[in-house]
């Protein structure tokens, strides 16, 4: 699988979802948005890790690595 350059790709988490996880009911729209946009951000670097390094089952190479 090549690497994903476009966040839009990705399944994205609405705010009503987002705010309906303990502690964050009471946030704002921008802070959820802001989260999401975090999420959707750290969720490509994490899949373009894992594609670079072959497949998931190389995650402990990884670990060990560091």
């Amino acid at each position: 699988m090549k690497d994903v350059k476009d966040i839009s790709a990705l399944k994205v988490i609405s705010i009503e979802e987002l705010k309906s996880f303990d502690g964050l009911a009471d946030i704002s729209n921008e802070e959820a948005e802001h989260i999401i946009h975090t999420l959707k951000e750290l969720s490509l670097i994490t899949h373009n890790i894992i594609t670079e390094h072959g497949q998931s089952s190389t995650i402990s190479e990884l670990r060990k690595a560091e």
